[in-house]
């Protein structure tokens, strides 16, 4: 079973994470290895063209490498920052990661 780490409210009680907690961190943690095969997918394929896209996979390795050590697991999930994360926020500018996802995407979804 997942184990989180350790809950702290403001007034210094612990608590251990729900079961609900544990399911989004999991959730988030499959999201995320999914989401790194996407981009590692479109890596291999992009790495054996021109200069152009051998620049392009090498900045979709360097995210994906970054995505993976932030939430590839749940507890990594848990503890992910938002601007570490590839959810689309309509009231913040893509991150690194959401921009390397949508990148190797609409790569894929060209071949």
């Amino acid at each position: 079973m997942t184990t989180l780490n350790r809950r702290v409210d403001w007034d210094g009680n612990v608590r251990e994470a729900t079961a609900m907690e544990i399911d989004r961190a999991e959730g988030t943690a499959a999201r995320i290895r999914s989401e790194v095969a996407e981009m590692r997918s479109a890596v291999e394929q992009l790495a054996s063209n021109g200069p152009f896209e051998i620049q392009v996979a090498e900045f979709l390795t360097v995210q994906a490498t970054m995505l993976e050590r932030a939430g590839s697991t749940a507890q990594r999930a848990d503890s992910m920052r938002r601007e570490e994360d590839t959810l689309h926020d309509p009231d913040t500018f893509p991150s690194p990661a959401r921009s390397a996802l949508l990148i190797a995407r609409a790569y894929l979804a060209k071949v």
